[in-house]
């Protein structure tokens, strides 16, 4: 009788066994990937970055995963650190610009100027194409590095980024097994599964066609008409994953300042080429504006943007949740980014003076979102903080570049090119013959990596005595790599020559920091 129940839990415990072995050898293997959110920064042992790898556990084919910056932050926090994390997508990455077209970017120039006795740190850990489930698995690991506040801007993918309701790479309408099927994929054996999953999907060529843009293969031509099942079910979805990230946040005292989302409602028409519907409205909406009923013509405007089913940019209902969370959760502030872009549009409608298509901001965009949280910060975190031997910063005087511009707006023009946009290529507004011109095509065709595009373009400017913008690409540099003292004694040296005095004492006694 004894073997027989030896025999029987043998039987039972097999398979796990099996299973368990199975992940031990593709461990010792080296299987798949790491599913951490940081790794030790390959440059810099005693800095973490995020993992370019991190994404894979999102996308279920890992053709479509997507890559954000590297911002790199101590291992060990200093005492004088004020850490901050930016969660958000696209918009907040700073896309197209790249490394240093974005808002937090722009907020941490600021800081460290008016704030010189604190080391700031604006770590972004967005990434194109992802929604509220990367952002909340995001959050689960982010409480664990001493952050002292969290930026939010996040909420245009719910609908077809990574898990979205209505995805090409949706695994199900069921919030608790998305998380399982995250959580799942840290078991090398997951990966396994998923990898070969993965290989019977790519059948269908255009869920990885590079030739069709991510957008075109994350939402696969499917509509969510306002109201539908569809569109409920991504409400519910960003309802309860940033209840979540906020809960999460709050049980460890962590503030959260989290903007309200902004979409191109005048500049923008309905994606939706089939919606008559939509159509009609954003026409007559025009007709409003032509006539100076502006009024009239900003209810059109967002009525043509609720109308439209292919649903890139978030419906209301996501900032009416924003703004109740804020006004009901002590640690959550809430940035009312919408109003600060409809306070510096014509009118107040937002467009094409401030987003470069349906919802990623042109670098004034930027200036202005920078602005909007900064105004947050001042009155809910920094008020008690000390400025003694800052500099007072505009945030125009933030170092970007003819180059970016240029490099934005080939992206762009490319973009619009392809589906859902489909509009007929916009001449370049820029002097082709510029040498900034033939760099930032090198870059946008590959021929050059970031790193090389800007070191040319130092070399450049130092040649031609050009010191001003020889220290806007200098200052980018220190920007990405804070803990290089070859930048930082360049951007000192620079500013002395420019007579900056504020900003080269700055950066000359971060020289003395490791």
């Amino acid at each position: 009788m004894r073997k027989v129940w030896i025999y029987r839990l043998l039987a039972i415990l097999l398979p796990f066994l099996l299973l368990a072995g199975i992940e031990g050898v593709l461990r010792i293997a080296n299987y798949g990937y790491d599913t951490h959110l940081f790794i030790t920064d390959p440059d810099n042992p005693n800095y973490l970055v995020m993992n370019r790898d991190i994404s894979k556990k999102y996308f279920s084919l890992s053709q479509n995963a997507t890559i954000g910056n590297q911002d790199p932050f101590r291992k060990e926090k200093p005492s004088n650190t004020i850490r901050f994390f930016v969660l958000g997508a696209s918009s907040s990455l700073g896309f197209p610009y790249m490394h240093n077209g974005s808002f937090s970017r722009m907020l941490k120039y600021k800081l460290q100027f008016e704030y010189p006795q604190y080391r700031i740190e604006l770590i972004n850990l967005s990434l194109t194409a992802i929604n509220s489930y990367t952002l909340y698995d995001f959050a689960k690991q982010v409480v664990d590095y001493e952050p002292d506040g969290i930026i939010l801007y996040a909420g245009h993918n719910e609908y077809y980024g990574a898990l979205g309701a209505a995805s090409s790479s949706r695994t199900g309408t069921h919030p608790q097994m998305t998380e399982w099927l995250i959580n799942a994929k840290k078991l090398k054996i997951m990966q396994a599964v998923s990898s070969v999953s993965s290989s019977w999907e790519v059948r269908d060529s255009s869920l990885i066609n590079p030739d069709r843009t991510l957008m075109e293969r994350m939402a696969a031509h499917q509509m969510v008409p306002l109201h539908s099942e569809l569109y409920e079910q991504g409400i519910k979805q960003f309802d309860g994953n940033l209840k979540k990230i906020l809960q999460l946040f709050q049980k460890r005292q962590i503030p959260v300042f989290i903007g309200t989302l902004a979409s191109n409602l005048k500049d923008q028409a309905p994606l939706e080429k089939e919606n008559k519907t939509a159509g009609d409205i954003y026409k007559n909406a025009i007709q409003a504006y032509e006539q100076e009923d502006f009024e009239a013509a900003l209810q059109g405007f967002k009525k043509a943007k609720e109308t439209d089913g292919l649903r890139f940019r978030a419906p209301d209902a996501f900032n009416e949740l924003i703004r109740k969370y804020a006004t009901t959760m002590d640690n959550v502030h809430l940035v009312d980014v919408s109003e600060k872009l409809s306070e510096h549009s014509p009118h107040q409608l937002i467009g094409k003076e401030l987003l470069l298509e349906h919802v990623h901001p042109n670098l004034n965009g930027h200036h202005r979102i920078a602005e909007a949280y900064y105004e947050v910060l001042q009155k809910n975190f920094f008020q008690h903080k000390s400025k003694e031997g800052g500099c007072q910063i505009d945030l125009q005087e933030y170092p970007t570049t003819a180059f970016d511009t240029i490099y934005g707006d080939l992206v762009i023009r490319q973009l619009k090119q392809q589906w859902p946009f489909n509009e007929e290529a916009e001449p370049l507004y820029c002097d082709t013959s510029r040498f900034e011109f033939k760099i930032a095509l090198k870059f946008f065709y590959r021929k050059l990596n970031w790193g090389e595009a800007m070191q040319k373009l130092n070399n450049y400017y130092i040649l031609q005595k050009d010191y001003a913008s020889a220290l806007r690409i200098v200052e980018q540099m220190c920007l990405e790599l804070p803990y290089e003292k070859i930048f930082l004694k360049q951007a000192g040296i620079l500013n002395q020559r420019l007579q900056h005095k504020e900003k080269a004492d700055y950066y000359l006694k971060q020289l003395n920091y490791d």
